[in-house]
């Protein structure tokens, strides 16, 4: 099921306008897999600020449109305890509505950011990413995710080719480029 959380946008603004509150979330996640058409989400994992009341809205919305589970919220902020802030200029505007405003990182940071967290799902999400947009340039992927500053192992991008493209592939690439992959070890 793919949640309409341009919907639940809305009602949680109108929640937000009445109890006086403003709220700037940075989505990152399934929402933005979701955004670009790689899969559903039935969550939101957000840089925001969060209070009693935005915790209390959240919960009240999410319940309205039965979208929270057992244990977590619809909308959680929990993704900040994994990676710092994403900079503003991977950042852009989603929706402005009166008390909320949405921006989400760009897919190519996003990327970088499951590639920090090393967590097996997110492995498979970049994996699915990169199959999806053909993209077989690894040595290409590894200079622009260190021009955003992530430090990745180039094993671990590798692996994730793997994923992506299987054994066979990865097997040709590392013959094709074994005196390049010296440099990056």
């Amino acid at each position: 099921m793919e949640v309409n959380f341009e919907a639940v946008f809305i009602k949680f603004n109108d929640e937000l306008s009445k109890a006086g509150q403003l709220l700037e979330l940075v989505c990152a996640g399934g929402y933005v897999l979701q955004r670009h058409g790689y899969r559903a989400t039935m969550d939101v994992d957000a840089f925001f600020k969060s209070n009693e009341i935005i915790d209390g809205l959240i919960k009240k919305v999410g319940d309205e449109f039965g979208i929270n589970k057992e244990n977590e919220l619809w909308l959680n902020n929990s993704i900040a305890s994994l990676n710092p802030e994403p900079p503003v200029e991977y950042c852009e505007y989603v929706y402005k509505y009166t008390n909320l405003i949405i921006k989400e990182i760009s897919i190519l940071y996003l990327i970088g950011m499951k590639l920090y967290s090393q967590r097996l799902h997110d492995l498979k999400d970049v994996a699915e990413i990169l199959k999806h947009d053909e993209n077989e340039k690894p040595f290409e992927l590894f200079s622009e995710l260190a021009n955003m500053n992530f430090n990745i192992d180039i094993s671990l991008l590798l692996e994730v080719y793997e994923m992506a493209y299987g054994m066979k592939w990865l097997e040709n690439f590392y013959v094709a480029n074994s005196s390049e992959l010296l440099n990056h070890l």
